[in-house]
């Protein structure tokens, strides 16, 4: 087949990219410079890079901004086109940015696939486009609810842009929860949620060592115990992502989750063994933190919401996609998880 992807140099796009490529895929992935072209190509193999042919353009502007040329070479030659490129932030004063690039940029992503006639168009969101909910099904959900933050409304608006053309091309919908790295490799390029934590705990590590904080002084770290975190290494999603350029159906909707995943004291005990800072310790009240606990949780503050409540996410569709496919489920052990958090303090 002939894909198009937006987003293609993201962190899950690099690696759909390879992936579809290793499926005998012909890809035209979005680049919006000659340094991202060059990035790409450079990534693959010679007989690889045959069959990869870059098109700049940019999701903030209409028809994605491909020329007339190129808009003219790819009409009626693609067919699917797969859209992940999105603008993740927390922060309230990027709200206009998230909503222009996440619901416009998806905008611009349906309106060329029109014009080009590209059959299916596959929508990469999240899965927490549920909001405050505590358990969620493979269904679009509605927009009046309370949103954790402007990035998963945005996304919930964009899902709702995609869900209306259904009629008119082959939606599909895929929600990954937390994305952390690659659970063969332990690979990773994000700093979302679990890395928040790692992040919070390097930082004390490096006070001790600094010997700005004593080795037996105890931490608060405001996260709670008993829930647990639904991540899935990025691997799992770019297997879904990939096995849905043949056996996806059209007007469905996939969670990409993992509903089993360790209770965050038992990561915790993994990332004391590992990190060697043993005196860590979880709260669930920030009236407990002290002026101290406070600056080392800091870079966990916006990710408080995914490390403070289990959810559940219902994913009967992707299974079945995952079974046609003959692709494998779901297999994050705890010696995966383990080596994700190693791999993080090595490097």
């Amino acid at each position: 087949m002939n894909i198009m992807i937006t987003g293609a140099t993201g962190f899950v796009g690099t690696k759909l990219v390879k992936s579809l490529l290793k499926d005998g895929h012909t890809l035209f992935p979005l680049v919006r410079s000659e340094k991202k072209k060059s990035a790409i190509l450079a990534s693959l193999s010679p007989e690889e890079a045959k069959r990869v042919h870059p098109v700049y353009g940019d999701v903030t502007k209409e028809m994605l901004g491909v020329d007339r040329a190129d808009q003219e070479k790819l009409l009626g030659q693609l067919h699917i086109l797969y859209h992940t490129a999105a603008y993740l932030s927390f922060d309230p004063e990027d709200r206009e940015k998230t909503f222009f690039v996440n619901v416009q940029g998806t905008k611009h992503a349906i309106d060329f696939a029109h014009k080009i006639k590209i059959p299916s168009f596959f929508h990469i969101s999240t899965a927490y486009t549920l909001g405050l909910d505590d358990y969620g099904k493979e269904d679009l959900h509605s927009l009046s609810r309370t949103f954790v933050n402007d990035y998963e409304e945005s996304k919930g608006h964009a899902e709702h842009l995609v869900w209306q053309e259904r009629d008119a091309l082959n939606v599909s919908i895929f929600r990954p929860a937390i994305i952390v790295g690659d659970s063969n490799t332990g690979e990773a390029d994000t700093t979302f949620a679990l890395y928040g934590l790692l992040k919070a705990v390097a930082l004390v590590k490096k006070l001790i060592q600094r010997g700005r904080i004593s080795s037996d002084h105890e931490i608060r770290l405001l996260c709670s115990e008993e829930a647990s975190n639904n991540v899935v290494p990025v691997n799992y999603v770019v297997d879904v992502l990939s096995a849905a350029a043949i056996h996806a159906a059209p007007s469905a909707i996939y969670h990409i989750a993992n509903n089993h995943a360790p209770k965050n004291k038992d990561v915790m005990n993994w990332i004391r063994e590992i990190s060697g800072v043993t005196q860590l310790k979880l709260v669930n009240d920030p009236d407990r933190l002290t002026e101290s606990d406070k600056v080392i949780n800091e870079p966990m503050n916006v990710f408080r919401s995914y490390l403070s409540r289990s959810v559940v996410f219902e994913d009967p569709n992707t299974q079945n996609l995952l079974k046609k496919s003959g692709r494998n489920k779901l297999d994050l052990t705890d010696e995966k998880y383990r080596m994700l958090i190693k791999t993080y303090f090595n490097s």
